[in-house]
């Protein structure tokens, strides 16, 4: 019977039937032995990985945060309240007619006879030399310190910041306390002096409660009478005689109408920028101008480091301009004139030199 059953066993078919069975059985034991066999899933997923930066913790020894404990919170600072300026900017002045025929400016240029020896005089100093001017009326007062006697020396240039191509001396003298008369001249150096003549400036007048107020006003180029003109104030009728080559004309007289001389030494009596709309006569006409404030600037040459008021006045055409540089400190005489024309032809006169001594007259 062993034989029968160890045949039995080795025949193949009986091995199969035997590695079957056992697989069986072990399949059953797995499954009812709680275990499940896992097979890896072949599906891809995404994974999100987040990652987040924090500042370690700082841990402060008990002692100083016990100290940082008893610090006071910072209070917030208060703004600073400034005052605000309550001085505005004048509205702009108006100035002379613009003389296009003339190659040298219009502007005032000095004529005088006093000795050239006189030096010029720190601006302090100045002062203290000007004699007060009294009052003109009763209840009203103008400047007291205005100059009586002033003359000013200018270098003329035909281009901004340019060499001197030419002289010019301006001076105002105030001659009985009520009387004043302004000369001006002009005069071109070296071979330019060939083509270019003199020209030659004047304006007398009083001196009253509201500033100077002309009577006469001479403009003269040259010897030609074409370039010559004569402006007569009569403020009894109110009326402005102008004569030229051409004839004589009149226009009515406004009120407070300047000429181009007497206009720049009203300064010292009306403050720049108070007025800035100013009638003015350059011999020819009558016309109101409107002056604007461009600022202050600090002028640096031959009277030092000077503080000025810039002032000017443009034309029709923005090309034409009249530009003054009044000094504070000289009591608001103007101590550089600039005058653009129209075909941009520029004249500017720089002041050198400034006395306030009148001369004394040799008998």
């Amino acid at each position: 019977m062993w034989q029968t059953l160890q045949s039995w066993l080795d025949e193949p078919g009986t091995r199969r039937l035997g590695w079957a069975i056992l697989l069986s059985m072990l399949l059953h034991i797995w499954l009812f032995g709680g275990h499940l066999l896992a097979l890896p899933s072949m599906k891809k997923e995404m994974h999100l990985i987040e990652a987040r930066l924090q500042m370690p913790k700082i841990v402060l020894p008990k002692a100083e945060e016990a100290l940082l404990e008893e610090l006071p919170e910072p209070t917030k600072p208060e703004p600073v309240k400034t005052e605000e300026q309550t001085a505005q900017p004048p509205e702009p002045v108006t100035e002379p007619v613009s003389e296009p025929e003339n190659p040298l400016p219009e502007l005032p240029s000095p004529v005088v006879e006093p000795s050239m020896n006189h030096e010029p005089q720190p601006q302090a100093q100045a002062e203290a030399v000007a004699e007060p001017v009294q009052q003109t009326d009763a209840g009203l007062v103008i400047n007291e310190n205005a100059y009586r006697y002033v003359e000013t020396y200018f270098d003329v240039s035909t281009k901004i910041g340019g060499r001197a191509e030419g002289k010019a001396k301006m001076i105002y003298d105030l001659m009985d306390e009520k009387r004043y008369k302004i000369t001006s001249l002009t005069e071109a150096d070296g071979l330019v002096a060939i083509f270019i003549s003199d020209l030659v400036q004047e304006s007398e007048g009083e001196l009253t409660k509201t500033g100077l107020q002309p009577q006469r006003y001479l403009y003269q180029y040259g010897k030609k009478d074409d370039k010559t003109y004569l402006a007569t104030f009569d403020w009894a009728s109110k009326t402005l005689l102008l004569k030229s080559s051409k004839g004589e004309k009149t226009e009515p007289l406004v009120e407070g109408a300047q000429d181009l001389l007497s206009f720049m030494y009203q300064f010292m009596f009306v403050p720049p920028l108070e007025t800035m709309q100013i009638p003015i006569t350059n011999g020819k006409k009558l016309r109101i101008y409107d002056y604007q404030f461009d600022g202050e600037e600090l002028l640096t040459g031959e009277l030092g480091e000077v503080n000025t008021l810039h002032i000017s006045r443009g034309g029709q055409d923005p090309e034409e301009r009249f530009e003054l540089w009044l000094a504070p400190s000289y009591q608001n005489i103007p101590i550089k004139i600039r005058k653009t024309e129209k075909d941009g032809k520029v004249y500017e006169m720089t002041a050198t030199r400034i006395n306030t001594n009148r001369p004394v007259l040799s008998n």
